[in-house]
């Protein structure tokens, strides 16, 4: 009885967690011309096993709209991301964790 209901939980956190909005700061969006993954590789979401291809990882997208459902992407995705903000110093950044982030923040390098 204690496995289904702690699933149920879990769920409902999960969704809660992703249904938060996202800021004007942290949001990215794609450069012209560009997708979320690369050709030849379809965008598809995540397993509990992970993702299909080696170089992948398991990441939500802060657009402006909203956080996207948890998608495989591929580590250099900030190439083909930019942020939506103006400020200065602000680059998409991967945040690992299952689902990680991407996500732009204030960085100095």
């Amino acid at each position: 009885m204690r496995g289904p209901i702690r699933r149920i939980l879990a769920g409902g956190v999960l969704v809660g967690l992703t249904a938060c909005g996202v800021t004007e700061d942290e949001a990215v969006r794609l450069k012209e011309g560009q997708t979320l993954s690369i050709p030849g590789v379809p965008l598809e979401g995540c397993s509990t096993l992970g993702c299909l291809y080696e170089g992948q990882m398991c990441m939500e997208v802060f657009f402006e709209y909203g956080r996207s459902p948890a998608v495989c992407v591929f580590t250099d995705v900030c190439e083909r991301l930019e942020c939506q903000t103006q400020k200065p110093g602000y680059k998409c950044t991967l945040f690992t964790g299952f689902p990680g982030q991407v996500k732009c923040v204030e960085r100095d390098d």
